[in-house]
Parts: C-alpha cells; sequence; structure tokens
C-alpha cells in the first residue's frame, strides 16, 4: 500500500469505469507478465527492483564525495541532459526551497542541457565569484551537449586549481566502458557508477540523482526508502486495484478513443520540473512506432490565464493528470488579513492553501464538464515521501504502458537521427 500516493479516477468516470478496466484485464495481466519477466528486454530493467536491493556501499560514496564537495565548495555545476540532468533538476526543485539553499548547503547549477554561448559565458563569469565543483552525468561521454559543456567547464577548473582540480570533479558514467569512464580515470576524478542496465530516463534514484540531492542537503536515505515503499505496493497490490495499472489502463484506453495528448497540470511551481522529467520518461518511452500520447505540461493556476481558453473550448483531443501535492512537512501557512477593501472581503482570513485546493477542484469540474477528462494524482507527506513514491509509480505506470501499446518502454531509436545528422555535419 502506498503511504501518501492516491489515484482519483472520479473525475473521469464518464469516459473510463471500472467495467472499462476489466474488458481490459488481459492485455493488463500479459503487460504484468511481460514487465516482471527480466528475460523479456533484458538488460533493460534494472530500475525495477531498485529500490528493494542494498545500496549500502553505493550510499557510502556518495555521502563522501558530497561532504567533500560542499566543504571545498560553495557551488557545485552538475553538467548532464535528459535523464541525466532531468531527474536531478526535478528533486532538488521539488524537495528544496523555492529561493536560494541555506549557506551551509551548496547551490547546484545545471550546464550541458543545450547548446547556448551565452548561458555559458554567463555561468564562468558567476562561478569567478565562488568556490566550485563539478559533476559531469553522462554514460557513454559521448553526448554532444554535457560533452562540450564538461571540457569547458574541467578546462576552467584546471586553469583555476591545478592539480588539485581534479579533487574537485566527479564523473558519474558506465561502470567499466566508455570515453568518459576512460578520462576520468586517466585525470584520477572520483567515479560513481551507472548500472548498465538502467536507462537514463529510469535513472533519478540512482548516483544520477542521488549525488545532486546529498550534496544539496537533501535526505537521500528517506527518498530510498519511500522508492521502497512504492516498489512493495507494485508487487502486492492486486492489478484492478494498483493505481499504476490503473493509470496505464486509463491513458491507453482514452488514447484509443482519440485523446492523443495527456497534459500533466501542477499547482506547485516547486513540482514544475518534476513534470519535465514526467514528459521525458513517456515521451520517450511510448512514443515510437507510429504511436503513443504527446505529453506536455502546464503550470496552473499561471496558465490557466493564457491556455485555460483553449483547454476548455477547443476540439477535444486533451486529457489531463493533474498532479495535486500537498507538503505536509512544511510549515507554509499564509492567512489573507481581515482587512480587505470590499470587493475582496469574501477572501478575508482564507489561506492559500484552501484557495488553491478550491482551484483544483473548480478547473477539474469546468475542464470535465468541457469534455476534458481529468485523472488526479493526489500526494500529501514529507517531501522526500512524496519524491520516492511518485518516482516509482510514474516509471511502473510507463513500463506497463508501454507494453499495452506493444512497444518497448525502454530504447529510443528515434533519439540517433538528429544526432547522426550534426555528426556528419560536424565532422
Amino acid at each position: 500500500m502506498f503511504i501518501v500516493l492516491q489515484l482519483q479516477l472520479a473525475p473521469v468516470d464518464h469516459w473510463f469505469q471500472e467495467t472499462h478496466m476489466q474488458n481490459m484485464i488481459g492485455q493488463l495481466e500479459l503487460a504484468h507478465r511481460l514487465l516482471w519477466d527480466m528475460n523479456v528486454h533484458k538488460g533493460n530493467k534494472g530500475w525495477l527492483h531498485w529500490p528493494a536491493e542494498d545500496h549500502k556501499r553505493l550510499l557510502e560514496q556518495v555521502f563522501t564525495i558530497a561532504n567533500q564537495f560542499r566543504q571545498m565548495s560553495d557551488v557545485t555545476v552538475v553538467v548532464g541532459i535528459g535523464g541525466s540532468y532531468l531527474g536531478a533538476r526535478a528533486a532538488l526543485s521539488m524537495m528544496g526551497s523555492s529561493f536560494p539553499y541555506p549557506e551551509d548547503v551548496d547551490r547546484i547549477l545545471f550546464a550541458g542541457n543545450q547548446l547556448s554561448s551565452q548561458y555559458m559565458t554567463d555561468l564562468l563569469r558567476y562561478l569567478d565569484d565562488h568556490e566550485v565543483t563539478l559533476v559531469v552525468i553522462s554514460k557513454s561521454g559521448g553526448t554532444l551537449e554535457p560533452q562540450v559543456a564538461f571540457h569547458v567547464l574541467r578546462d576552467y577548473l584546471e586553469e583555476r586549481y591545478g592539480e588539485n582540480s581534479k579533487e574537485r570533479i566527479c564523473a558519474i558514467t558506465d561502470e567499466s566502458k566508455g570515453a568518459l569512464n576512460a578520462f576520468a580515470r586517466l585525470k584520477g576524478y572520483s567515479v560513481l557508477p551507472i548500472p548498465r542496465d538502467i536507462g537514463g530516463r529510469y535513472s533519478v534514484l540512482t548516483a544520477v540523482g542521488l549525488l545532486p540531492m546529498a550534496i544539496a542537503g537533501l535526505d537521500v536515505d528517506e527518498v530510498m526508502a519511500s522508492a521502497a515503499d512504492a516498489y512493495n505496493a507494485m508487487r502486492s497490490t492486486p492489478i484492478m486495484t494498483n493505481p499504476a495499472f490503473m493509470y496505464a489502463a486509463l491513458r491507453h484506453f482514452l488514447y484509443m478513443r482519440g485523446f492523443t495528448t495527456e497534459v500533466m497540470v501542477t499547482y506547485e511551481p516547486q513540482v514544475a520540473h518534476f513534470a519535465a522529467w514526467w514528459q521525458q520518461l513517456f515521451g520517450e518511452s511510448q512514443g515510437k512506432d507510429g504511436t503513443g500520447l504527446f505529453p506536455t505540461t502546464l503550470q496552473y493556476t499561471t496558465d490557466l490565464h493564457s491556455m485555460g481558453q483553449y483547454v476548455q473550448d477547443s476540439r477535444k483531443f486533451l486529457m489531463e493528470t493533474v498532479l495535486d501535492v500537498h507538503f505536509a512537512d512544511e510549515i507554509n501557512t499564509v492567512v489573507l488579513p481581515e482587512d480587505l477593501d470590499e470587493q475582496s472581503q469574501y477572501l478575508a482570513g482564507k489561506t492559500f492553501e484552501e484557495l488553491q485546493d478550491v482551484a483544483v477542484e473548480s478547473v477539474v469540474a469546468a475542464h470535465v464538464n468541457a469534455g476534458v477528462p481529468n485523472v488526479v494524482v493526489r500526494m500529501s507527506g514529507p517531501k522526500e515521501q512524496v519524491f520516492g513514491e511518485l518516482v516509482y509509480f510514474f516509471e511502473f505506470a510507463c513500463a506497463i504502458g508501454g507494453y499495452l501499446a506493444g512497444v518497448n518502454p525502454f530504447d529510443q531509436p528515434g533519439v540517433e537521427a538528429y544526432k547522426q545528422e550534426m555528426q556528419s555535419r560536424l565532422r
């Protein structure tokens, strides 16, 4: 049983009911067998049992490097793209502060997720006023964006710190092969492994996400414990009441009936980067062989004032997955004063949380009434529990959904096309 996650299907029961899921039971049972059979898509399912395994040695390495970096720097630059970037960014955003971290915690900056000369120039200027450490994340070391950013930043650290620069750099890469692994060991950097059987978009609970979390002072142990709770829930909960199967079945059912775009709606700004991680997870896992829901994101209530009209009144091809998150460990009650102007008096004494709850309910109702299916993923608890459970829930549901669609949820052959075009022009 999940501790903090609840899947609410009531808003979508006009389109999808228990009988529809019962009619899909054969497909769902097949997807279940395919997922848990480690010989199917062998070498891609290391993430599946990962939360239940013993990672004591890895965590010791992570904490050692994190402590060293925090002692010698006040800024850590994390270089990566795609799954080597989005998961860590989601974790730091969701579990960190909306504004700069306390003085005793490294500020995490990101690079290598685009090719902007302006961004890199601004970053290097900013780093001049700080003590700097560097984490580069790439399984092969051959992905262009992090490849070039890493070498620029590595050169910057070598010029600034000389021989001691190697103590300020950690590479998270393939366990035993690849260009980055070889280069890091040649230079004497710290090296943490990316398991060969875990793809980038499924890797946030490995060193890929854990080291940035630890450097930022987040509770890594609690995140892993929460993910383990989700793993146990996935294994023990029957298909018909399992929220991951319900979510996967709903998405597949609606897609087959013309709802071809899924919008992940978030209300907390700190959760917006998690939605970006979700977008890559589902887009890269299921968007292939001419099929797949198009995943996109909106940040409400902000985007209601730009895209709300479109969602409400456009043609009906959208479904919304509403991520309604309440962080129980936060003391964040903001109360409106009593002495308001006449027009605002009905809001006197209300909290921001009350207003947001009403907004969620109202928007779901309005969009459902307009013909837009909504499913609500509701979570309330400490940030680490929310993050750990949410990551594993969506990874599991994504894999099940891939099998329902008849695609391999672990490869990404389409990504290679543009890379080959770029290589042919650059060489």
